[in-house]
């Protein structure tokens, strides 16, 4: 089969060039006449040859081929002969025939697609093998040829589509209730979908009757017991515990066959393919209307049973609970279909439509708290049903938009309340409402702004209700519920797909609100969730937002610094810990690689800058490090288009210059200095803290703290300007580098001096001996041994080629660097010394990374 395959995709690529291929595949088909006498029978060689016609014709419409048509045109139309098991060939298994049909309706269906002619043809035949099928019911390699119509349907006339459905109605036994209620209480017991060829009951169809007002309440029929309790229908008790509805529900459903729900969800999935084909008797369609909203009602109450009250358990239970939800899927989507036929001017239609969207959004509700909505099939039918509220918002061009986000909002709150929903889980069914939300904002924000801005408000107001609890001895305060916590990642998800800055504005402030003076402004998780809720939204790049967002964190992170070494900060809460350590930090980063704006990036590069130089000043020893490293990766971020070989601001130069001064202080740089080269032994771990220490370990290696530093601090590398000006002040001037110490530090030491210059004679490899060092002070070697690490680092990546603007036609060799230390006039001999070192071990460097490169190339080679 494979070779036929390939033989058909070339033929198709020039049909003309191979017209007797074309005819030999056509040959090995089996003739017309041989399907139509008696009892056919065919071969693998000729169920292959149809497979590869057939799919020569779906990938080429030329119109002339018409003895491809021909071929395949009588191949389907004696598919009902090919019910009978004589047809195949011996041993061709069940899987092979259904796969079979399958290839053969996908091949036809898109043939009929891409060819008006072809489709005309086929639609010709459709309706008279579709029928023959179903009156051949018995037979199990038909319902195998229409599972796969049900997933490939070719197109049909509108006078056969009105006798097909006609057809396949006769073959149900359903009553269709007006409510929930009557669901429970008229179901027959026991009765079956196929117990009576024509006996559909249309009695009781008020189809624009909607289900009770209280399922719209924030206190849904269904929001008092998550795993539903069943006592809302039913009536009276029977003294056993159970509903008297709920018990004949109960009966109902397990007196229908799993293989009579299967002819159900087949019969429902047929009519929905049917109508998408053709437009049929409106009468008709009134008949299928109200047989998918009877469905769906009956669905209600199959929903509210408990696993308890089932007699039947265990895996079969679960077989039979997946295909009944499967056919509630099935008249959901029919029911949504027959929505769409509607008048769009009539006030009937209009009724028709809010009785519609009621009962989808019951339907949703009862999903969501069913003890089954855990199952795949549940959570594929809640998809289903929102989807047809989604449809129901943008229904007579948004008319009904008002009245669906007033419905609509409870479930979007029951659907949060739910503890295995949010961020951490992420639950389908809340996916699903994330999806759905966004298409009903996008759509109602140029149609009706004013119930979109009631609706999100409604939904923000829900995390500003403080959690009351009784101040009990001994009593801890009650964590945050999940509605508020799933509420919050709502809203931010929202934002981030619509990408409206009047929606931000909308929520941000009152985030904000909260976080400053709300239950958010103590540590725990709604903090934790506001605060990444608030990056979420000022990563859009919206100006205002943005700069309220990054005030908010630069004051949230420094606070954290200012409690560093307390007693309060020794014993923070782990929120507080997680807030500092991976919240903010991963809000900052997250912001860096969402704005794109230039201004905004250069803004946030100045104040990201800042705060590492805020943070870098107020810590000391190992407590700098661990606030300052956390900070790299958006520092990385934000640079990554920087080109360094421009002309840079002195404000920014200088920022550059303390962010660096700061890695070599608190070690935070990745060793540069090569473990044969190594003088010394590199301090153990356990060593690690001390300032005289940092420093020759920073340059030895084992490199001490999280690998994303080290990753982060090589990737500032290449967008860093060199740091010297003209003046050299930030050489020579001692005040300003002995600012960049904490007052209440050692760092400035004479010993931790003596460590610095050791260190920086490591770096440069020996070049300068520690004893020429003397005349350096400890500050001005810490700055000489940043501008070592920066210019090493830089050249061990990509040897040197540095980030920037692409369309920049400035150099962006790392030369151009390096060479500026050399430029500045008048520097003391040893500080000459050491920079002149530092371009040489630069230029090493660089040799090292191309002499790398080329072994790896000739070893890929």
């Amino acid at each position: 089969m494979d070779s036929l395959v390939e033989l058909c995709d070339l033929v198709a690529e020039n049909p003309t060039q191979f017209a007797g291929k074309i005819a030999w595949l056509c040959s090995r088909c089996p003739p017309a006449e041989l399907l139509f006498v008696g009892s056919p029978r065919v071969t693998r060689s000729q169920l292959n040859a149809v497979l590869a016609v057939s799919r020569f014709l779906s990938k080429c419409a030329t119109t002339e081929l018409e003895t491809v048509r021909s071929a395949i045109l009588a191949f389907y139309r004696s598919i009902p002969s090919s019910f009978n098991v004589n047809f195949w060939p011996h041993s061709f298994s069940g899987d092979a025939i259904s796969s079979f049909y399958k290839d053969l309706m996908r091949y036809i269906t898109e043939a009929a697609q891409v060819s008006p002619t072809f489709a005309s043809d086929v639609a010709g035949f459709t309706g008279d093998v579709v029928m023959q099928t179903i009156r051949n019911g018995d037979s199990s390699i038909s319902k195998i040829f229409l599972s796969a119509m049900c997933l490939n349907f070719p197109p049909i006339l509108p006078g056969d589509a009105n006798k097909l459905i006609s057809l396949l109605l006769d073959g149900l036994d359903v009553t269709v209730p007006s409510s929930p209620r009557d669901a429970m209480l008229t179901t027959p017991t026991g009765a079956s979908v196929q117990s009576s060829p024509l006996s559909v009951n249309h009695g009781s169809t008020d189809l624009g009757e909607a289900p009770s007002p209280a399922a719209f309440g924030v206190d849904t029929p269904f929001s008092g017991d998550a795993k539903g309790s069943g006592d809302s229908f039913g009536g009276s008790n029977d003294g056993s515990g159970a509903p008297v509805g709920i018990k004949k529900a109960v009966l109902s459903f397990e007196g229908e066959s799993v293989e009579s729900l299967q002819k159900l969800e087949t019969v429902l999935q047929l009519i929905r393919l049917v109508l998408d084909k053709a437009d049929i008797d409106l009468k008709l369609l009134e008949q299928v209307r109200g047989i998918a909203k009877g469905q769906l009602q009956s669905m209600l109450a199959f929903l509210k049973i408990r696993k308890r009250e089932f007699t039947e358990q265990g895996q079969l239970l679960k077989v039979r609970v997946n295909k009944k939800l499967s056919v509630c899927q099935a008249a959901a989507k029919l029911h949504i279909k027959t929505l769409a036929s509607l008048d769009t001017e009539g006030k009937s239609s209009k009724r028709l439509l809010h009785g519609a969207l009621a009962l989808l959004i019951e339907a949703s509700e009862a999903c969501l708290f069913s003890v089954w909505r855990k199952l795949r099939a549940t959570e594929d039918l809640f998809r289903c049903l929102l989807a047809g509220i989604s449809q129901a918002a943008v229904a007579r061009n948004g008319q009904l938009l008002r009245i669906l986000l007033i419905r609509y909002k409870p479930l979007v709150l029951a659907t949060c309340a739910q503890a295995d929903s949010g961020p951490s889980s992420q639950g389908a069914m809340f996916e699903t409402v994330l999806k759905t939300s966004s298409e009903i904002i996008e759509f109602g924000w140029t149609k009706d702004r004013a119930p979109l801005d009631t609706f999100i408000m409604g939904l923000t107001t829900s995390i500003r209700e403080r959690n009351y609890y009784e101040e009990e001895d001994g009593k801890e305060k009650q964590e945050t519920p999940p509605l508020q916590l799933n509420v919050i990642y709502l809203l931010a998800e929202l934002n981030v797909a619509v990408n409206k800055p009047e929606m931000v504005d909308m929520i941000l402030p009152l985030f904000i609100e909260s976080l400053e003076e709300g239950d958010g402004s103590n540590a725990g998780s709604l903090r934790l969730r506001l605060l990444d809720a608030v990056s979420r939204m000022a990563s859009l790049g919206f100006e205002k937002s943005y700069r309220e967002a990054v005030v908010l964190m630069t004051r949230s992170y420094l606070a954290k610094l200012s409690n560093a070494g307390t007693a309060e900060g020794k014993t923070e809460a782990s929120e507080a810990t997680a807030e500092r350590v991976e919240i903010l930090p991963a809000g900052f980063l997250l912001i860096a690689r969402g704005i794109t704006n230039s201004k905004l990036r250069s803004d946030y590069r100045h104040r990201l800058m800042s705060l590492c130089s805020d943070v870098g000043l107020a810590a000391s020893g190992r407590s700098g490090a661990e606030f300052l490293g956390p900070l790299l990766p958006a520092v990385a971020e934000i640079c990554s288009d920087f080109d360094p070989t421009l002309d840079v601001e002195p404000s920014v130069l200088k920022l550059f210059r303390n962010l660096w001064f700061y890695i070599a202080l608190f070690g935070l740089a990745p060793p540069i200095q090569k473990a044969q080269a190594m003088t010394k032994s590199a301090p153990t771990a356990n060593t690690v803290g001390g300032t005289t220490t940092i420093a020759l370990q920073a340059v030895a290696g084992p490199y001490m703290w999280d690998s994303s530093w080290s990753s982060a601090v090589r990737r500032i590398s290449l967008g860093t300007p060199p740091l010297v000006v003209s003046s050299v002040k930030w050489l020579e001037d001692e005040l300003e580098l002995n600012a960049l110490h904490n007052p209440g530090s050692r760092q400035g030491s004479e010993k931790a001096g003596a460590s610095q210059r050791t260190a920086l004679s490591a770096a440069l490899g020996g070049k300068v001996e520690v004893s020429a060092m003397n005349t350096i002070s400890g500050v001005k070697a810490t700055y000489l041994l940043a501008v070592a690490f920066l210019e090493i680092i830089r050249f061990s990546s990509d040897g040197g080629i540095l980030n920037g603007d692409p369309s920049s036609t400035a150099s962006r060799s790392a030369f151009n660097c390096v060479f500026e230390y050399l430029r500045s006039p008048n520097l003391m001999p040893a500080v000459s010394q050491c920079l002149t070192a530092i371009v040489n071990r630069a230029f090493e460097t660089a040799i090292e990374w191309l002499e790398d490169r080329a072994s790896q190339t000739g070893a890929e080679a």
